[in-house]
């Protein structure tokens, strides 16, 4: 049965994204800041905070784009923090580019493992990270540490696990809900042959960019639990989701039934407040 699984899985998979990992690395040298997805989700969330004059920490910065977005934006201060140091390097370049050198600053650094101090900041921001996170609980407590008493943890990311690209493997196969029809080894056994082949990981939570298999239950929990007030909690919250164009007439209902909703939460938006 395993191997039918696989020839299936494989007729319905492409190998058109195929890349090493040094090649995907090699993306992230001189990546130009780029505005358009960084506005979005500067949008999004200015329906629910001011950015103006506001101190910002950036958790999974990347290559600067939301952080340079975020001073274009009106914001005093952001700091970006990322552990992928090429993509770090690649944000500063992109900032003095842009000319925000003075206002924003990156840093190399696993803020979870390493000692890391700056004056508490307005908001804690997290965009297209949470899923990729394997200590997400430990990692949402310790964000309320870098906050100032009222202040703000914004976070959007998805696909979670149980809507139909929870496992993010959209790259090389279109199939909804792959990893929940197929046997984890066979996914990426596919995977490795098709998509990543300098990658042998065996489980979800191996692959480069990890995936927690994170759900909307468990992450209401992890912020009720590290002591956030949850002011907003939206699934699939504007008119941009790439997959999400089907189920937009449906995202009362999702929203308002917590068990359909996981299996069509696309992407999570999150407001979460520190309590003063």
């Amino acid at each position: 049965m395993g191997s039918l699984s696989y020839h299936l899985l494989k007729a319905f998979s492409h190998s058109r994204g195929r890349r090493t990992r040094a090649e995907i690395e090699s993306q992230y040298a001189e990546r130009p800041y780029t505005d358009r997805r960084a506005k979005i989700h500067v949008d999004a969330f200015s329906r629910f905070v001011p950015f103006e004059d506001k101190t910002i920490l950036d958790l999974g910065c990347g290559v600067g784009d939301l952080a340079i977005r975020l001073i274009k934006s009106g914001a005093k201060r952001v700091v970006g923090v990322d552990i992928d140091c090429p993509r770090v390097e690649c944000a500063r370049k992109n900032a003095a580019a842009e000319g925000v050198s003075d206002q924003v600053e990156f840093h190399c650094i696993n803020v979870l493992e390493e000692p890391f101090e700056a004056p508490p900041f307005d908001y804690v921001m997290s965009i297209a990270a949470f899923e990729h996170i394997l200590n997400l609980e430990s990692f949402v407590r310790r964000s309320r540490d870098f906050l100032a008493p009222g202040g703000k943890l914004l976070t959007r990311f998805g696909p979670l696990w149980r809507s139909p690209y929870g496992a993010h493997m959209w790259d090389f196969t279109s199939l909804p809900w792959v990893h929940l029809l197929f046997p984890e080894k066979t996914v990426l056994k596919v995977r490795r042959e098709l998509f990543r082949p300098d990658e042998p990981a065996e489980r979800y939570e191996d692959i480069v960019g990890n995936l927690n298999r994170i759900t909307v239950k468990q992450f209401r929990r992890y912020a009720q639990t590290a002591g956030y007030d949850i002011e907003a909690f939206r699934l699939n919250p504007d008119k941009d989701v790439k997959w999400g164009g089907i189920l937009r007439p449906f995202n009362a209902v999702l929203n308002a039934v917590p068990p359909l909703g996981e299996f069509g939460a696309l992407s999570l938006l999150a407001v979460l407040r520190n309590p003063e």
